[in-house]
């Protein structure tokens, strides 16, 4: 409903006006009046109306004088002024106010509603024009994913490079100045199911997604990147006395959001705080042995001094062993999610979460590396191997000799990295598949201008968050950079071929702004349209 506010000092004509036009029936909504400008200047300022319809002549304070002040404060709201007086000073300032319509009294009820009409139409243009660059904005972000996740990766590099740290973050225009910084990991992902690898699409994974991507863009302490393949990374800024509380307040945000929905599987944990950006590479390896735990079978938030308290417990009574640490989904849910870099982390964790005193036992061991054998046996079958061949390739690895805790984490690791690579290999078919239908909807619907990596995620029948980071990988470029080469291709094609002007080519091509056709055109080809033909034609 667009809101209406209503100023008007002779109460016989505020009422008619009032009772003449069916508001709601229009999309219009009253929601306040007032006799003179003066009591309806507080009332508009706390309302914030859409529309302001006021009298020119009112005592205290008039038309003119209200839509100046109103201006100033709300300079989108749209003003009509009525009038009994047909004064040329008067229209004068009123189109020097920038006021939307001048009306003479009487005013007849069709010409009010012809009126009404043209500013509803008006805001539903203005609105759609809105989104419409919002949409593009977030697309600029998204094309400039690939670059930010090279950044990331020297940023959190052990071979600290300042002078190029600074130099990458200002081309990408990065804010990194801070006293501290930390960071923030989390996963996020649809409920894992045993019996059907991969990721399929979800709506709620999209929807949580968006909520997430439109939360740290607006939020100048925190700077998203991805970090793996399906998992991302927060960078957190702010003052010593403060970078705790905003690392909490990102923490609490994540684990709300991802409450909020009870079909997603997720983990958010947090490194330990530095004071210098050549420290970071330390802050991510304290995260990143937080972020292992999401394996074995932790939901909720894990800390960084929630991992070192438990590293400094030596007084674990594990005489009576809990049996949920050897569950098989845990040893299940790293099978089929986690990377080939992750195995190594992931066993001290899972042999610490066992406990010492149960891993001395020569019969607990065989237990362990039998219920990971089996695990991956079933794991592997389900894949569509055959168990025969998985258990003649595992026998020479679960018959090594172990002499120490090291000899049983290699072991372990030759195992669950045996399975990786059989996922991996499964999943190369099944990922190019996805791409193909991928790019076939992409080459037949790129014209349209509202495909989106959520809608192709759908064909694909994958999620988002999935299909991104697939998309990134087979491809070498994100979803947005290979949607703008297909649309500049075309465009291209009809600058050499047609006598289309550019605005023309730019609706075609899948743009509604051709000014925004213009600078993207100029951002990935070098050249303005025009001089793209120019040049072209010049060589023919």
């Amino acid at each position: 409903m667009i809101k209406v506010f209503l100023v008007e000092d002779e109460i016989i004509i505020r009422e008619a006006i009032h009772k003449m036009i069916p508001w709601a029936e229009y999309g219009f909504e009253l929601i306040g009046e007032a006799k003179d400008g003066e009591m309806a200047l507080p009332l508009i300022k706390k309302s914030k109306p859409d529309v302001l319809i006021t009298d020119i002549k009112m005592p205290f304070m008039d038309g003119l004088t209200l839509s100046r002040l109103v201006k100033k404060d709300l300079p989108n709201t749209k003003i009509i002024i009525i009038s009994g007086y047909d004064d040329f000073d008067y229209a004068r300032q009123a189109i020097t106010l920038g006021i939307e319509q001048y009306l003479l009294k009487p005013i007849s009820k069709d010409e009010f509603l012809e009126v009404l009409e043209g500013i509803r139409s008006k805001y539903k243009k203005e609105n759609e024009q809105k989104l419409y660059y919002q949409k593009f904005e977030n697309e600029i972000k998204a094309y400039e994913k690939n670059a930010q996740r090279d950044f990331f990766e020297l940023l959190v590099s052990e071979d600290v490079d300042l002078q190029r740290i600074y130099e990458q973050a200002d081309r990408l225009q990065i804010d990194i100045m801070a006293q501290c910084y930390n960071l923030v990991l989390f996963d996020i992902g649809a409920k894992s199911d045993y019996q059907n690898v991969g990721d399929r699409y979800s709506n709620d994974a999209a929807d949580v997604q968006n909520k997430i991507d439109e939360f740290f863009i607006n939020n100048r302490s925190y700077q998203l990147f991805r970090n793996q393949q399906f998992n991302y990374a927060v960078l957190i800024k702010g003052d010593e006395n403060e970078i705790g509380q905003i690392t909490a307040e990102c923490i609490e945000f994540l684990k709300t959001t991802f409450e909020q929905n009870g079909t997603l599987e997720w983990f958010v944990c947090a490194g330990k705080s530095v004071e210098r950006l050549s420290m970071m590479s330390e802050c991510y390896k304290e995260a990143m042995k937080s972020f292992a735990y999401r394996y074995l079978g932790y939901r909720y938030v894990f800390s960084y001094e929630n991992i070192e308290k438990t590293e400094k417990d030596e007084d674990m009574n594990l005489q009576n062993i809990d049996m949920n640490a050897v569950k098989q989904e845990i040893i299940y849910n790293f099978l089929f999610n986690a990377l080939d870099e992750e195995v190594d982390s992931f066993v001290k964790n899972y042999l610490q979460m066992i406990g010492g005193e149960a891993m001395r036992s020569k019969m607990f061991q065989q237990y362990i590396l039998l219920n990971l054998h089996f695990c991956l046996t079933s794991f592997a079958e389900k894949l569509g191997y055959d168990k025969t061949e998985i258990d003649d390739s595992l026998k020479f690895i679960v018959d090594e000799r172990i002499k120490s805790t090291e000899d049983l984490e290699k072991i372990i690791g030759s195992i669950l990295r045996k399975g990786i690579r059989l996922r991996e290999e499964r999943s190369k078919g099944r990922n190019q598949s996805v791409i193909r239908t991928a790019l076939q909807y992409m080459e037949e619907n790129f014209t349209d201008d509202s495909l989106t990596l959520n809608r192709v995620a759908g064909v694909a029948n994958v999620s988002a968050n999935h299909f991104s980071a697939l998309f990134s990988q087979e491809m070498g470029q994100t979803f947005i950079e290979y949607l703008t080469q297909l649309r500049m291709n075309r465009a291209k094609e009809q600058l050499r071929c047609t006598d289309m002007r550019s605005g023309e080519i730019a609706l075609e091509v899948g743009y509604k702004d051709p000014h925004y056709f213009s600078f993207l055109f100029k951002k990935t080809q070098g050249c303005t349209p025009s001089e793209y033909r120019n040049q072209t034609r010049s060589q023919k």
